[in-house]
């Protein structure tokens, strides 16, 4: 029978695993490095080694295991998280993102693309942007800019842009700037998640705008 510090640890580990939408394969793959398995912890069907209890809290969310370990420590904010954490949790959003009939995947892919050229300052609105994604991209209302591919490149202006409509009803809409400019590395990230004959409809599309 375990000791209840033990019992603590598996329960702790599967509460924060868990928070972060995180498998147990997942958490095998940060782990790999440091030769470590995670895997069955959570049943009780794994020992737990001096090596795996500080290296579990330590890699996959930046927490030492002395401070892990009390009760009053809880989740880190994302921003807080290691790279390779980030990076993972990151690609299983892309990976999951899938979009009406077509399987239209990641909106944030097409966003990055379609403000590629937007240098730092250039203001904008939400329809300009969502106007120009595929179908049925073009449908939805919203765009998260606080998250993968797109956190830390836009910022709201705190100002309004006022248009009328094609049924003469005045409008006014929020404006977004550029704070951060696509580099090479994040377009060639965005392309990537697009199968290429999407992408190559989708930039074809984009140049008779």
């Amino acid at each position: 029978m375990e000791n209840s510090n033990e019992g603590k640890f598996r329960k702790k580990a599967k509460e924060f695993r868990l928070h972060y939408n995180l498998s147990e394969d997942d958490i095998d793959q940060l782990l790999k490095e440091k030769d470590l398995v995670y895997s069955k912890v959570e049943s009780g069907k794994r020992t737990i080694t001096l090596q795996l209890a500080e290296s579990y809290p330590l890699v996959v969310y930046g927490i030492e295991y002395c401070v892990f370990k009390k009760d009053e420590t809880t989740f880190p904010e994302y921003e807080k998280l290691p790279e390779a954490t980030k990076t993972l949790l990151e690609s299983k959003a892309n990976a999951g993102n899938k979009v009406g009939s077509k399987g239209t995947k990641n909106k944030a892919s097409y966003v990055v693309i379609v403000i590629k050229d937007f240098k730092i300052g250039h203001q904008f609105t939400k329809s300009e942007i969502i106007s120009v994604l595929p179908s049925p991209l073009n449908l939805e209302t919203a765009i998260d800019w606080n998250k993968g591919l797109l956190k830390g490149l836009v910022k709201n202006s705190n100002t309004s842009k006022h248009w009328v409509d094609e049924k003469g009803k005045k409008r006014r809409e929020a404006t977004y700037k550029i704070v951060r400019e696509v580099d090479s590395g994040l377009l060639e990230k965005a392309k990537k998640s697009i199968e290429p004959k999407a992408l190559k409809e989708f930039e074809e599309l984009l140049k008779k705008k």
